[in-house]
């Protein structure tokens, strides 16, 4: 049986490096300025998603306009970082053995982005995973 076949149930979490690590990495990692305080970093066997907190909003608005400010500040940080994230990214995922997600919380919206939907019985994201 040999090609690096381990025994029965192939592939196991044992095999992954540990993240225990991943908040303190990421915190030292991304840029100064990004987000307010240190971001969220949940770690699963497949994923992690690091979320910050944008910095709050100038103005008075009422809550639809609120809302849709904080949603475009949200939008304007992503593709304002995309290819700072894409970088730190693929670092975290040599380092980690896992795929990295992205979001932001701006006020009382928050948004992820570029994370991963795993097969288990159906496609479940990150927080359906965590049991």
């Amino acid at each position: 049986m040999g090609r690096g076949w381990r025994g029965r149930g192939g592939w196991q979490q044992a095999d992954l490096p540990s993240a225990d690590d991943a908040a303190a990495w990421f915190t030292g990692r991304l840029p100064d300025g990004w987000f307010v305080g240190a971001p969220e970093v949940i770690v699963d066997r497949e994923e992690i998603t690091v979320i910050g907190t944008l910095p709050a909003l100038e103005g008075e608005f009422d809550d639809a306009s609120r809302a849709a400010a904080e949603s475009g500040r949200i939008s304007r940080w992503r593709e304002e970082t995309r290819s700072e994230r894409i970088e730190i990214a693929r670092q975290a995922e040599h380092r980690y053995g896992r795929k990295v997600a992205w979001g932001a919380v701006q006020g009382g919206t928050r948004e992820l982005f570029t994370h991963l939907a795993v097969p288990v019985m159906t496609r479940l994201r990150q927080p359906e995973r965590q049991v």
